[in-house]
Protein backbone atom coordinates (compact mmCIF):
# COMPACT_ATOMS: atom_id res chain seq x y z
CA UNK A 1 0.00 0.00 0.00
CA UNK A 2 1.33 3.43 -0.95
CA UNK A 3 0.29 5.14 2.28
CA UNK A 4 1.84 2.45 4.46
CA UNK A 5 5.09 2.75 2.50
CA UNK A 6 5.09 6.54 2.81
CA UNK A 7 4.58 6.30 6.58
CA UNK A 8 7.31 3.71 7.15
CA UNK A 9 9.84 5.36 4.81
CA UNK A 10 9.26 8.84 6.24
CA UNK A 11 9.60 7.40 9.75
CA UNK A 12 12.89 5.68 8.90
CA UNK A 13 14.34 8.77 7.21
CA UNK A 14 13.27 11.01 10.11
CA UNK A 15 14.87 8.65 12.66
CA UNK A 16 18.16 8.57 10.72
CA UNK A 17 18.13 12.37 10.37
CA UNK A 18 17.41 12.94 14.06
CA UNK A 19 20.15 10.53 15.14
CA UNK A 20 22.66 12.22 12.82
CA UNK A 21 21.73 15.73 13.97
CA UNK A 22 21.96 14.84 17.65
CA UNK A 23 24.93 12.49 17.36
CA UNK A 24 27.31 14.99 18.93
CA UNK A 25 24.75 17.17 20.67
CA UNK A 26 24.27 17.27 24.42
CA UNK A 27 21.72 15.11 26.17
CA UNK A 28 19.93 18.27 27.26
CA UNK A 29 19.39 19.52 23.71
CA UNK A 30 18.12 16.11 22.59
CA UNK A 31 15.76 15.99 25.57
CA UNK A 32 14.31 19.41 24.69
CA UNK A 33 13.82 18.39 21.07
CA UNK A 34 12.07 15.15 22.02
CA UNK A 35 9.78 16.98 24.43
CA UNK A 36 8.75 19.41 21.69
CA UNK A 37 8.16 16.49 19.31
CA UNK A 38 6.01 14.77 21.93
CA UNK A 39 3.95 17.90 22.49
CA UNK A 40 3.37 18.14 18.73
CA UNK A 41 2.22 14.51 18.71
CA UNK A 42 -0.15 15.13 21.64
CA UNK A 43 -1.58 18.24 19.95
CA UNK A 44 -2.20 16.25 16.77
CA UNK A 45 -3.97 13.63 18.87
CA UNK A 46 -6.05 16.29 20.60
CA UNK A 47 -7.33 17.76 17.35
CA UNK A 48 -7.81 14.35 15.73
CA UNK A 49 -10.73 13.73 18.09
CA UNK A 50 -12.43 16.74 16.56
CA UNK A 51 -12.23 15.18 13.10
CA UNK A 52 -14.79 12.85 11.58
CA UNK A 53 -14.69 9.22 12.74
CA UNK A 54 -17.60 6.87 12.12
CA UNK A 55 -16.19 4.17 14.40
CA UNK A 56 -18.39 5.57 17.20
CA UNK A 57 -21.25 3.84 15.36
CA UNK A 58 -19.64 0.41 15.57
CA UNK A 59 -21.99 -0.91 18.22
CA UNK A 60 -22.50 -4.60 18.89
CA UNK A 61 -26.21 -4.33 19.46
CA UNK A 62 -27.87 -1.18 20.76
CA UNK A 63 -29.90 1.91 19.97
CA UNK A 64 -28.18 5.24 19.43
CA UNK A 65 -30.27 8.29 18.48
CA UNK A 66 -33.22 5.94 17.87
CA UNK A 67 -31.25 3.88 15.34
CA UNK A 68 -30.33 0.26 16.07
CA UNK A 69 -26.72 -0.72 15.34
CA UNK A 70 -25.36 -4.25 15.30
CA UNK A 71 -21.83 -4.31 13.93
CA UNK A 72 -18.41 -5.28 15.20
CA UNK A 73 -14.80 -4.74 14.13
CA UNK A 74 -12.63 -6.59 16.65
CA UNK A 75 -9.36 -5.84 14.87
CA UNK A 76 -10.02 -2.11 14.75
CA UNK A 77 -11.22 -2.08 18.37
CA UNK A 78 -8.01 -3.72 19.58
CA UNK A 79 -5.78 -1.52 17.40
CA UNK A 80 -7.43 1.65 18.61
CA UNK A 81 -7.27 0.57 22.25
CA UNK A 82 -3.56 -0.16 22.04
CA UNK A 83 -2.77 2.96 20.03
CA UNK A 84 -4.76 5.19 22.39
CA UNK A 85 -2.40 4.53 25.30
CA UNK A 86 0.29 6.52 23.48
CA UNK A 87 -1.33 9.87 24.23
CA UNK A 88 -0.67 9.40 27.94
CA UNK A 89 2.27 6.97 27.96
CA UNK A 90 4.55 8.87 25.56
CA UNK A 91 4.49 12.15 27.52
CA UNK A 92 5.30 10.26 30.71
CA UNK A 93 8.13 8.35 29.02
CA UNK A 94 9.68 11.50 27.56
CA UNK A 95 9.20 14.06 30.32
CA UNK A 96 10.05 11.69 33.19
CA UNK A 97 12.88 9.19 33.39
CA UNK A 98 10.48 6.50 34.46
CA UNK A 99 11.46 3.00 33.36
CA UNK A 100 7.93 1.68 33.64
CA UNK A 101 6.51 4.21 31.17
CA UNK A 102 9.50 3.84 28.87
CA UNK A 103 8.95 0.09 28.83
CA UNK A 104 5.29 0.67 28.03
CA UNK A 105 6.21 3.07 25.22
CA UNK A 106 8.84 0.79 23.70
CA UNK A 107 7.33 -2.66 24.10
CA UNK A 108 3.57 -2.08 24.14
CA UNK A 109 2.69 1.18 22.43
CA UNK A 110 5.30 1.00 19.64
CA UNK A 111 4.08 -2.40 18.34
CA UNK A 112 0.53 -1.00 18.23
CA UNK A 113 1.78 2.05 16.33
CA UNK A 114 3.46 -0.27 13.80
CA UNK A 115 0.33 -2.42 13.52
CA UNK A 116 -1.82 0.69 13.08
CA UNK A 117 0.40 1.68 10.16
CA UNK A 118 0.14 -1.80 8.64
CA UNK A 119 -3.67 -1.60 8.90
CA UNK A 120 -3.71 2.00 7.70
CA UNK A 121 -6.58 1.42 5.27
CA UNK A 122 -8.74 -0.10 7.99
CA UNK A 123 -8.56 3.17 9.92
CA UNK A 124 -9.24 5.33 6.88
CA UNK A 125 -12.52 3.53 6.13
CA UNK A 126 -13.91 5.11 9.30
CA UNK A 127 -12.07 8.44 8.97
CA UNK A 128 -13.44 9.07 5.46
CA UNK A 129 -16.97 7.74 6.01
CA UNK A 130 -19.77 10.28 5.55
CA UNK A 131 -21.51 8.83 8.62
CA UNK A 132 -18.90 10.14 11.02
CA UNK A 133 -19.41 13.22 13.16
CA UNK A 134 -16.85 15.92 13.63
CA UNK A 135 -15.02 17.90 10.98
CA UNK A 136 -14.89 16.29 7.53
CA UNK A 137 -11.60 17.06 5.77
CA UNK A 138 -10.85 16.42 2.13
CA UNK A 139 -9.28 12.94 1.77
CA UNK A 140 -5.72 14.01 0.97
CA UNK A 141 -5.53 16.22 4.08
CA UNK A 142 -6.93 13.43 6.22
CA UNK A 143 -4.39 10.98 4.80
CA UNK A 144 -1.54 13.42 5.42
CA UNK A 145 -2.75 14.10 8.96
CA UNK A 146 -2.80 10.43 9.89
CA UNK A 147 0.56 9.75 8.20
CA UNK A 148 2.24 12.50 10.25
CA UNK A 149 0.64 11.27 13.46
CA UNK A 150 1.61 7.63 12.85
CA UNK A 151 5.17 8.63 11.91
CA UNK A 152 5.57 10.58 15.15
CA UNK A 153 4.09 7.70 17.14
CA UNK A 154 6.97 5.49 15.92
CA UNK A 155 9.75 8.09 15.79
CA UNK A 156 9.45 9.18 19.41
CA UNK A 157 9.73 5.79 21.18
CA UNK A 158 12.40 4.52 18.75
CA UNK A 159 14.77 7.50 19.05
CA UNK A 160 14.16 7.58 22.80
CA UNK A 161 15.11 3.94 23.05
CA UNK A 162 18.20 4.35 20.88
CA UNK A 163 19.53 7.57 22.39
CA UNK A 164 18.80 6.54 25.98
CA UNK A 165 19.89 2.94 25.32
CA UNK A 166 16.72 1.84 27.02
CA UNK A 167 16.11 -1.92 27.25
CA UNK A 168 13.72 -3.85 29.44
CA UNK A 169 15.84 -5.27 32.24
CA UNK A 170 14.71 -8.90 32.28
CA UNK A 171 17.14 -9.66 35.10
CA UNK A 172 15.35 -7.26 37.41
CA UNK A 173 12.38 -9.22 38.79
CA UNK A 174 10.75 -6.09 40.23
CA UNK A 175 10.86 -4.33 36.85
CA UNK A 176 9.38 -7.36 35.12
CA UNK A 177 6.59 -7.61 37.68
CA UNK A 178 5.79 -3.91 37.34
CA UNK A 179 5.77 -4.24 33.57
CA UNK A 180 3.47 -7.24 33.26
CA UNK A 181 1.14 -6.24 36.11
CA UNK A 182 1.02 -2.69 34.78
CA UNK A 183 -0.04 -3.66 31.24
CA UNK A 184 -3.69 -4.55 32.06
CA UNK A 185 -3.94 -1.69 34.56
CA UNK A 186 -2.80 0.86 31.97
CA UNK A 187 -5.13 -0.59 29.34
CA UNK A 188 -8.12 -0.43 31.67
CA UNK A 189 -7.34 3.11 32.76
CA UNK A 190 -6.96 4.53 29.25
CA UNK A 191 -9.70 2.52 27.53
CA UNK A 192 -11.35 4.61 24.77
CA UNK A 193 -14.96 5.30 25.65
CA UNK A 194 -16.28 3.53 22.53
CA UNK A 195 -14.48 0.23 23.16
CA UNK A 196 -17.08 -1.39 25.48
CA UNK A 197 -19.92 -0.74 23.03
CA UNK A 198 -17.87 -1.88 20.03
CA UNK A 199 -16.84 -5.15 21.70
CA UNK A 200 -19.83 -6.00 23.90
CA UNK A 201 -22.70 -3.75 22.83
CA UNK A 202 -25.23 -2.19 25.20
CA UNK A 203 -25.91 -4.57 28.04
CA UNK A 204 -28.78 -4.48 30.49
CA UNK A 205 -26.70 -4.73 33.67
CA UNK A 206 -27.15 -2.28 36.54
CA UNK A 207 -24.04 -0.15 36.43
CA UNK A 208 -24.29 2.60 39.08
CA UNK A 209 -23.45 0.56 42.18
CA UNK A 210 -20.59 -1.37 40.49
CA UNK A 211 -19.22 1.97 39.29
CA UNK A 212 -19.22 3.37 42.83
CA UNK A 213 -17.43 0.25 44.06
CA UNK A 214 -14.79 0.54 41.31
CA UNK A 215 -14.16 4.19 42.22
CA UNK A 216 -13.72 3.31 45.88
CA UNK A 217 -11.44 0.33 45.16
CA UNK A 218 -9.22 2.26 42.72
CA UNK A 219 -8.87 5.28 45.00
CA UNK A 220 -8.03 3.23 48.09
CA UNK A 221 -5.68 0.89 46.19
CA UNK A 222 -3.71 3.74 44.61
CA UNK A 223 -3.45 5.55 47.92
CA UNK A 224 -2.19 2.56 49.91
CA UNK A 225 0.24 1.48 47.21
CA UNK A 226 1.78 4.90 46.58
CA UNK A 227 1.57 6.59 49.99
CA UNK A 228 5.16 5.69 50.96
CA UNK A 229 6.68 6.14 47.51
CA UNK A 230 8.97 9.05 46.69
CA UNK A 231 7.47 12.43 45.85
CA UNK A 232 8.47 12.05 42.18
CA UNK A 233 6.71 8.68 41.91
CA UNK A 234 3.54 10.00 43.55
CA UNK A 235 3.61 13.09 41.39
CA UNK A 236 4.06 11.10 38.19
CA UNK A 237 1.05 8.96 39.06
CA UNK A 238 -1.19 12.01 39.32
CA UNK A 239 0.29 13.64 36.19
CA UNK A 240 -0.46 10.44 34.27
CA UNK A 241 -4.07 10.38 35.48
CA UNK A 242 -4.43 14.08 34.62
CA UNK A 243 -3.30 13.44 31.04
CA UNK A 244 -5.67 10.48 30.80
CA UNK A 245 -8.55 12.71 31.96
CA UNK A 246 -7.62 15.36 29.40
CA UNK A 247 -7.89 12.88 26.51
CA UNK A 248 -10.98 11.19 27.92
CA UNK A 249 -12.76 14.52 27.88
CA UNK A 250 -11.41 15.30 24.40
CA UNK A 251 -12.96 12.09 23.06
CA UNK A 252 -16.34 13.76 23.57
CA UNK A 253 -15.80 15.56 20.25
CA UNK A 254 -15.89 12.27 18.37
CA UNK A 255 -19.66 12.83 18.50
CA UNK A 256 -19.28 16.22 16.88
CA UNK A 257 -18.25 19.68 17.98
CA UNK A 258 -21.00 22.09 19.06
CA UNK A 259 -21.56 25.03 21.41
CA UNK A 260 -23.38 22.90 24.04
CA UNK A 261 -20.35 20.57 24.09
CA UNK A 262 -17.83 23.29 24.83
CA UNK A 263 -15.89 22.49 28.03
CA UNK A 264 -17.92 24.82 30.24
CA UNK A 265 -19.68 22.35 32.51
CA UNK A 266 -17.75 22.17 35.77
CA UNK A 267 -16.55 18.59 35.39
CA UNK A 268 -15.62 19.21 31.74
CA UNK A 269 -13.49 22.19 32.73
CA UNK A 270 -11.69 19.96 35.22
CA UNK A 271 -9.78 18.44 32.29
CA UNK A 272 -8.16 21.86 31.80
CA UNK A 273 -8.13 23.05 35.41
CA UNK A 274 -6.30 19.92 36.56
CA UNK A 275 -3.62 20.44 33.90
CA UNK A 276 -2.97 23.91 35.35
CA UNK A 277 -3.14 22.73 38.96
CA UNK A 278 -1.16 19.49 38.71
CA UNK A 279 1.33 19.90 35.89
CA UNK A 280 2.12 23.53 36.73
CA UNK A 281 1.76 22.94 40.50
CA UNK A 282 -0.59 25.88 40.97
CA UNK A 283 -1.80 25.91 44.57
CA UNK A 284 -4.64 28.40 44.01
CA UNK A 285 -6.06 26.39 41.14
CA UNK A 286 -5.73 23.20 43.18
CA UNK A 287 -7.65 24.79 46.06
CA UNK A 288 -10.46 25.68 43.66
CA UNK A 289 -10.45 22.22 42.07
CA UNK A 290 -10.30 20.38 45.37
CA UNK A 291 -13.38 22.11 46.71
CA UNK A 292 -15.52 23.19 43.75
CA UNK A 293 -14.77 20.40 41.26
CA UNK A 294 -14.98 17.79 44.00
CA UNK A 295 -18.45 18.94 45.04
CA UNK A 296 -19.57 18.94 41.42
CA UNK A 297 -18.27 15.47 40.68
CA UNK A 298 -19.64 14.03 43.94
CA UNK A 299 -23.10 15.22 42.90
CA UNK A 300 -22.58 13.71 39.44
CA UNK A 301 -21.36 10.41 40.90
CA UNK A 302 -24.08 10.03 43.52
CA UNK A 303 -26.90 11.18 41.19
CA UNK A 304 -25.64 10.23 37.72
CA UNK A 305 -27.28 11.19 34.46
CA UNK A 306 -26.89 7.85 32.65
CA UNK A 307 -28.78 6.76 29.53
CA UNK A 308 -28.45 4.97 26.16
CA UNK A 309 -27.51 1.61 27.68
CA UNK A 310 -24.94 0.95 30.42
CA UNK A 311 -21.98 0.44 28.06
CA UNK A 312 -22.95 3.12 25.57
CA UNK A 313 -20.63 5.93 24.43
CA UNK A 314 -22.15 8.66 26.58
CA UNK A 315 -22.35 6.50 29.70
CA UNK A 316 -18.74 5.38 29.37
CA UNK A 317 -17.63 8.97 28.80
CA UNK A 318 -19.63 10.16 31.80
CA UNK A 319 -18.26 7.47 34.10
CA UNK A 320 -14.60 7.65 33.02
CA UNK A 321 -14.56 11.44 33.22
CA UNK A 322 -16.22 11.82 36.61
CA UNK A 323 -14.24 8.97 38.12
CA UNK A 324 -10.98 10.72 37.24
CA UNK A 325 -12.30 14.14 38.28
CA UNK A 326 -12.88 12.57 41.71
CA UNK A 327 -9.73 10.45 42.03
CA UNK A 328 -7.12 13.05 40.99
CA UNK A 329 -7.72 15.72 43.67
CA UNK A 330 -8.27 13.06 46.33
CA UNK A 331 -4.87 11.54 45.53
CA UNK A 332 -3.26 15.00 45.34
CA UNK A 333 -4.40 15.65 48.91
CA UNK A 334 -3.96 12.15 50.31
CA UNK A 335 -0.51 11.66 48.77
CA UNK A 336 0.63 15.09 50.03
CA UNK A 337 1.39 16.58 46.63
CA UNK A 338 -0.04 19.91 47.74
CA UNK A 339 -0.24 21.55 51.16
CA UNK A 340 -3.52 20.82 52.88
CA UNK A 341 -6.39 23.11 52.02
CA UNK A 342 -6.91 25.74 54.73
CA UNK A 343 -8.95 28.90 55.18
CA UNK A 344 -7.08 30.55 52.31
CA UNK A 345 -8.52 27.87 50.08
CA UNK A 346 -12.01 29.12 50.91
CA UNK A 347 -11.10 32.50 49.40
CA UNK A 348 -9.77 30.85 46.24
CA UNK A 349 -12.87 28.69 46.09
CA UNK A 350 -15.29 31.59 46.56
CA UNK A 351 -13.64 33.96 44.08
CA UNK A 352 -13.22 31.21 41.50
CA UNK A 353 -16.77 29.94 41.87
CA UNK A 354 -18.31 33.43 41.62
CA UNK A 355 -16.33 34.10 38.43
CA UNK A 356 -17.33 30.73 37.00
CA UNK A 357 -20.99 31.18 37.94
CA UNK A 358 -21.18 34.68 36.43
CA UNK A 359 -19.53 33.40 33.24
CA UNK A 360 -22.00 30.50 32.94
CA UNK A 361 -24.97 32.79 33.62
CA UNK A 362 -23.89 35.51 31.19
CA UNK A 363 -22.73 33.27 28.34
CA UNK A 364 -25.73 30.99 28.77
CA UNK A 365 -28.27 33.81 28.58
CA UNK A 366 -26.59 35.38 25.55
CA UNK A 367 -26.19 32.09 23.68
CA UNK A 368 -29.72 30.89 24.39
CA UNK A 369 -31.33 34.24 23.61
CA UNK A 370 -29.31 35.20 20.56
CA UNK A 371 -26.81 32.58 19.46
CA UNK A 372 -28.31 29.08 19.34
CA UNK A 373 -31.32 27.28 17.95
CA UNK A 374 -33.99 25.59 20.05
CA UNK A 375 -32.29 22.21 19.50
CA UNK A 376 -28.90 23.51 20.66
CA UNK A 377 -29.81 25.40 23.80
CA UNK A 378 -27.02 25.37 26.36
CA UNK A 379 -27.54 24.43 29.98
CA UNK A 380 -24.24 25.48 31.54
CA UNK A 381 -24.06 24.56 35.23
CA UNK A 382 -27.70 23.41 34.83
CA UNK A 383 -28.94 26.99 35.22
CA UNK A 384 -31.27 27.12 32.22
CA UNK A 385 -33.42 23.99 32.24
CA UNK A 386 -36.30 24.13 34.68
CA UNK A 387 -37.40 20.61 33.73
CA UNK A 388 -33.94 19.22 34.47
CA UNK A 389 -33.72 20.99 37.82
CA UNK A 390 -37.19 19.97 39.01
CA UNK A 391 -36.61 16.37 37.95
CA UNK A 392 -33.84 16.26 40.58
CA UNK A 393 -35.49 18.54 43.15
CA UNK A 394 -39.29 18.46 42.67
CA UNK A 395 -40.06 20.84 45.55
CA UNK A 396 -38.50 23.88 43.81
CA UNK A 397 -41.16 24.10 41.10
CA UNK A 398 -42.27 27.41 42.60
CA UNK A 399 -39.30 29.14 40.92
CA UNK A 400 -41.28 29.35 37.67
CA UNK A 401 -43.34 32.18 39.18
CA UNK A 402 -40.59 34.71 38.50
CA UNK A 403 -39.52 34.27 34.86
CA UNK A 404 -37.53 36.65 32.67
CA UNK A 405 -37.81 36.47 28.89
CA UNK A 406 -35.20 37.85 26.47
CA UNK A 407 -35.69 37.54 22.74
CA UNK A 408 -38.10 34.65 23.24
CA UNK A 409 -35.89 32.74 25.69
CA UNK A 410 -37.18 32.37 29.27
CA UNK A 411 -35.02 31.76 32.32
CA UNK A 412 -35.64 31.80 36.05
CA UNK A 413 -33.47 34.00 38.31
CA UNK A 414 -34.80 32.35 41.47
CA UNK A 415 -33.67 28.95 40.20
CA UNK A 416 -30.21 30.39 39.54
CA UNK A 417 -30.05 31.91 43.01
CA UNK A 418 -31.03 28.61 44.62
CA UNK A 419 -28.37 26.74 42.65
CA UNK A 420 -25.73 29.34 43.57
CA UNK A 421 -26.51 29.30 47.30
CA UNK A 422 -26.97 25.53 47.48
CA UNK A 423 -23.74 24.73 45.67
CA UNK A 424 -21.75 27.26 47.69
CA UNK A 425 -23.17 25.76 50.88
CA UNK A 426 -22.08 22.30 49.77
CA UNK A 427 -18.58 23.68 49.12
CA UNK A 428 -18.33 24.91 52.71
CA UNK A 429 -19.66 21.57 53.96
CA UNK A 430 -17.03 19.71 51.90
CA UNK A 431 -14.30 21.97 53.28
CA UNK A 432 -15.47 21.25 56.85
CA UNK A 433 -15.63 17.52 56.17
CA UNK A 434 -12.13 17.64 54.65
CA UNK A 435 -10.71 19.15 57.84
CA UNK A 436 -12.28 16.33 59.84
CA UNK A 437 -10.80 13.78 57.44
CA UNK A 438 -7.34 15.33 57.86
CA UNK A 439 -7.63 14.93 61.65
CA UNK A 440 -8.77 11.32 61.24
CA UNK A 441 -5.86 10.63 58.93
CA UNK A 442 -3.36 12.10 61.41
CA UNK A 443 -4.84 10.07 64.26
CA UNK A 444 -4.69 6.92 62.14
CA UNK A 445 -1.04 7.57 61.28
CA UNK A 446 -0.12 8.10 64.94
CA UNK A 447 -1.94 4.87 65.81
CA UNK A 448 0.03 3.12 63.08
CA UNK A 449 3.32 4.30 64.57
CA UNK A 450 2.15 3.13 68.00
CA UNK A 451 1.50 -0.34 66.57
CA UNK A 452 5.01 -0.39 65.07
CA UNK A 453 6.51 0.60 68.42
CA UNK A 454 4.52 -2.10 70.19
CA UNK A 455 5.60 -4.71 67.64
CA UNK A 456 9.27 -3.79 68.04
CA UNK A 457 8.97 -3.78 71.85
CA UNK A 458 7.30 -7.21 72.01
CA UNK A 459 9.38 -8.98 69.34
CA UNK A 460 12.67 -7.16 69.77
CA UNK A 461 12.86 -6.96 65.98
CA UNK A 462 13.11 -3.93 63.75
CA UNK A 463 9.85 -3.41 61.85
CA UNK A 464 10.08 -3.15 58.08
CA UNK A 465 7.09 -0.80 58.06
CA UNK A 466 7.92 2.83 57.34
CA UNK A 467 7.41 5.13 60.31
CA UNK A 468 7.39 8.41 58.40
CA UNK A 469 6.28 9.56 54.98
CA UNK A 470 9.08 10.31 52.50
CA UNK A 471 8.93 13.94 51.40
Amino acid sequence: NMYQAITFVSTLLAIILILLIFKNKSEKSFSKFLKVLTIVYCVLGFFRFMLSDSFVYVIKGGYFNYVYYDSQDILQSILRWGYYIGYSVLPMAVFFKNRFFRNMASYIFLPFAVLSTIFFDNYMVYFLSEEGNGLHLVPWIRYAYFIIELALSMIIPIVLQIKEKHVLNIKDKKELIYFFVGIPLIFLQVMPVYIPQSLFGYTGIEIHIPWLIIIAIETIALYYYFRFKSYDTRYQLVVFLTIVLFYHYDSLYLQGFSIPRLPIQLCNMAAYFYIIAVIFKNQKMFNFCYIVNMVGTLIAILAPDLNDGPLGFWNMHYMFEHMLVFIIPVLCAALRLFPRVDKKALKHMFVGFVLYFVFCLTSGVLLNAYGTTEMNRVNYFYLFSLDKATSYIPFIKFVDKFPITINGFTFYPLLMAIIFVSFLTLCFVWYWLTQKLFVMNDDHFELRKARIDLYEKITGKKSKAMREYPE
